[in-house]
């Protein structure tokens, strides 16, 4: 069950935000052709579930190591060298995001201090900006666990 969840997760919850998404765009497109009026959480909740589907896309990809890199010249190197600049590129990435993780937090923080309700749907906004900063731990956790798995197939290849 829980491999299922591993290799699932993000995949589902894309997919969920994308219909919600896809609902909320063709829902709008309805009203104002056809009855000539709109919905105002409509559009919010479009953008929302975009934000969403993007940072859970990126941590899909991160799990799955689909993030472009530019392999050519690392494949020609010597292997003790190919290692050596994935890890370091990787590196950069963990350092990029914890440095995301604590700025997300630190603005996240700043809106549990004062109200503001998104006009559309009527929330707080500090409920929606709480995401981002979980996905960012998220997507160190599966930068982490690619290594792991590196380690536990015992450093062969690339951490891929």
């Amino acid at each position: 069950m829980l491999s299922r969840i591993d290799k699932h997760f993000e995949e589902v919850l894309c997919a969920v935000f994308l219909c919600v998404i896809i609902g909320s765009v063709l829902m709008q497109v309805v009203l104002r052709f056809v009855f000539h009026s709109a919905a105002a959480w409509a559009e919010e909740t479009a953008v929302y579930g975009m934000i969403f589907a993007v940072y859970l896309g990126a941590t899909m990809a991160t799990r799955e190591r689909a993030h472009i890199r530019i392999t050519l010249l690392v494949s020609r190197l010597p292997r003790v060298l190919q290692i050596a600049c994935v890890v370091a590129a990787d590196a950069l990435w963990l350092a990029f995001v914890i440095f995301m993780i604590v700025q997300t937090t630190t603005y996240t923080q700043l809106l549990f201090k004062v109200t503001y309700q998104t006009p559309g749907l009527g929330i707080e906004q500090r409920w929606v900006q709480m995401f981002i900063p979980m996905l960012f731990c998220l997507m160190l956790f599966r930068i982490l666990q690619v290594y792991w798995r590196w380690r536990a197939d015992e450093f062969r290849g690339l951490p891929l």
